[in-house]
């Protein structure tokens, strides 16, 4: 079974179900009927059947929870609506509110095949626009571990993946060159911001800011100038 032999109304299911899943805890019906703004009586029947199906769970007066089969197509979903998101985002300069809606119709219609071009031509973007992660595409290597931007050191240089501040800040961020996957050197920090180098200019960030950027190790290692070159912005 494909995420794409499925109706619309399934996918949203299975999708909802994993967006609101917290630690593998049961989803309560009333929680997944109110995302999908549904009766509860219409999710419990949908639920049933996807049980049989062997995509969900149904666990009497507790919810459901995703199965191995459910997840895997549910991240395919996700995967095709996130990168959509990056790219009306971030290259057609769309504001959140429309390009969601937009990528909320596109996921379900773009090929498989389509979608690895689409993450090869973003140069294989880890999160959304508003941070939220992308699942990975078959085949693809573990991604390496990302930290805030908080807590680098003055001459450390990063990737940068993903804010997960409002959307405001994240439109702030991409107008001034922070997209996912460019390179970054964090010159120095005052008690207020960040100094940052972004392909070749100087861009302050706020420390509370700065918390919600998470930043990956530079492929090439992470630069460290000298003590005499980098100082602490006074």
């Amino acid at each position: 079974m494909t995420d794409q032999s499925l109706s619309e109304s399934v996918q949203m299911y299975l999708v909802d179900v994993l967006r609101l899943s917290s630690e593998g805890q049961p989803v309560p019906l009333a929680q997944l009927a109110a995302a999908l703004q549904i009766s509860p009586v219409s999710a419990n029947q949908m639920c049933r059947r996807l049980q049989d199906d062997g995509l969900l769970t149904y666990l009497p007066y507790k919810g459901v929870t995703i199965t191995p089969a459910g997840e895997a197509l549910a991240a395919r979903v996700l995967r095709r609506h996130r990168l959509w998101e990056v790219f009306l985002v971030e290259r057609l300069q769309m504001r959140w509110e429309q390009a969601h809606e937009t990528a909320c119709r596109l996921e379900h219609a773009t090929p498989d095949e389509v979608i690895e071009r689409l993450d090869s031509f973003l140069n294989h973007p880890r999160v959304n626009p508003r941070g939220a992660p992308i699942p990975p595409g078959p085949g693809a290597p573990p991604s390496s571990p990302t930290h805030p931007l908080s807590e680098m050191q003055p001459g450390q240089s990063g990737v940068f993946v993903g804010c997960a501040a409002d959307a405001t800040s994240c439109e702030f961020l991409a107008s001034v060159g922070l997209r996912p996957g460019v390179s970054i050197l964090l010159l120095a920090v005052s008690p207020e911001r960040c100094l940052l180098d972004v392909g070749g200019k100087s861009i302050a960030v706020g420390n509370a800011l700065a918390t919600s950027i998470q930043v990956a190790a530079d492929a090439a290692r992470a630069h460290v100038r000298s003590s005499s070159t980098v100082q602490r912005e006074r």
